[in-house]
């Protein structure tokens, strides 16, 4: 399609970015203080307010990840049909929708089910993002384009954590909550449940954004029927290339559902304090990946994901073993700051490895392969937690970041080989 734009402002345009990014980055600023910010640093806090354990939590927290596994492939087999930018706006009114059924109930099986559609939802949501941004832009330009995407996410996020802090505080005193049974007004269930409900709110509006972006002309891809879809499916090379996100979700759902009970069990923090401190770990998580074009550009995709998960887990390390306060934040912010440049990097390499036909399924592979990863170790949690302690936990989390990276550069290994065998 020919540019409308003048030469001039296309020579000063910034690579990754334009009106059709810019829309679907306020989606995922809405998208992410909402569900991954504000919703995600209370739910914890609010599982507790009500009365449940460490064990019960660890299992409601995985639970997502079984419906996103269950979720993930079928939902890669029919994207194509129902369409990206449809199934995108669908999963995030139905992640709304469940936000608020766990913040209306304390019955645990109706938590546990708004959980399991929760992830099922989410999963669809994350399965067709990958393949719908790398149509906005040229294809030499996404390693920017999801650099850009994941600053907007993590800014998100670290405002949605210290929002999510602050919020059931406000919360308290304009419902006049009073303390009762050894919680302060802001720990009590209701404060929590009103802030959760606000979140459920931003994140149905976060839906809007996406309406209006513009509808692609569906192409022959799109036009391919299911039946003997699989017959035309790379599955090895699919499975092969994903695999290294199985890796990534163990050390995942490790660290990253329970970093506010990690911080209140080690240090003994407020809320307020504690969502302090994990946003500023999302704000870093947002501004290091930013050098990832800097990185690729001399190590290439593979060599800087290997060289950047080893440090990340030398950090892990460092947190896990830290005993003051201030120490144990610097290791952390690096730790999940520099691990956090895997996405960026991952999904360029992941989607530039595949022919365009084949994205959809490979994200929906990897998903699942991710949700897999994050649900055996999120299930593990309580039992370690008490078995172990956080902070052997964080030395096995640090094992597992090291292995990501070797995945990673053994498939590309096998890849280049591949490609020179063909040559």
């Amino acid at each position: 399609m020919k540019s409308t734009l003048s030469p001039g402002a296309q020579a000063w345009r910034v690579p990754g970015l334009n009106r059709q990014v810019l829309l679907f980055l306020c989606h995922s600023l809405l998208f992410h203080i909402a569900l991954l910010g504000v919703a995600d640093i209370l739910l914890n806090f609010y599982l507790v307010s009500i009365g449940y354990d460490t064990g019960t939590i660890s299992l409601l927290q995985s639970l997502p990840r079984l419906s996103g596994f269950l979720i993930g492939l079928p939902i890669g087999l029919v994207a194509n049909r129902i369409g990206n930018r449809r199934l995108i706006v669908l999963s995030t009114v139905g992640l709304a929708l469940s936000v608020a059924a766990t913040a209306l109930t304390q019955s645990l099986l109706v938590i546990a089910l708004s959980r399991f559609f929760w992830g099922a939802c989410f999963g669809a949501n994350q399965v067709v993002k990958s393949p719908f941004m790398v149509t906005l832009t040229p294809s030499g330009e996404h390693t920017a384009q999801f650099s850009w995407h994941n600053l907007v996410s993590m800014f998100s996020v670290a405002a949605g954590s210290a929002l999510g802090g602050a919020l059931p505080l406000v919360m308290s005193g304009a419902l006049s909550i009073a303390a009762a049974g050894g919680l302060r007004p802001e720990e009590m269930p209701l404060a929590y449940r009103a802030s959760i409900l606000c979140a459920a709110l931003v994140l149905f509006l976060s839906a809007l954004p996406v309406l209006l972006l513009k509808r692609r002309p569906v192409g022959a891809q799109r036009k391919r029927a299911i039946p003997g879809f699989g017959r035309s499916v790379p599955w090895r090379r699919v499975l092969r290339l994903a695999f290294p996100l199985f890796v990534f979700g163990i050390s995942g759902g490790w660290t990253f559902p329970f970093f506010n009970l990690i911080f209140r069990d080690l240090f003994d923090l407020s809320d307020s304090v504690i969502g302090g401190v994990i946003g500023l770990g999302w704000l870093f998580m947002g501004l290091l990946p930013l050098l990832n074009p800097f990185w690729e550009a001399r190590l290439g995709r593979a060599g800087a994901l290997t060289a950047l998960m080893t440090v990340s887990a030398v950090a892990f390390v460092g947190f896990g073993l830290a005993q003051a306060l201030w120490l144990a934040v610097i290791f952390y912010i690096m730790a999940i700051g520099i691990r956090n440049t895997m996405q960026p990097l991952f999904q360029p390499l992941l989607m530039a490895s595949l022919e365009a036909e084949h994205h959809n399924i490979a994200s929906s592979v990897g998903l699942a392969f991710w949700n897999m990863g994050w649900f055996a170790s999120a299930l593990s949690f309580g039992w370690l937690h008490a078995a172990v302690g956080i902070r052997a936990i964080m030395l096995l989390a640090a094992a597992f970041v090291v292995l990501n990276g070797l995945a990673i550069r053994l498939t590309a290994l096998r890849q280049t080989t591949a490609t020179s065998g063909a040559d």
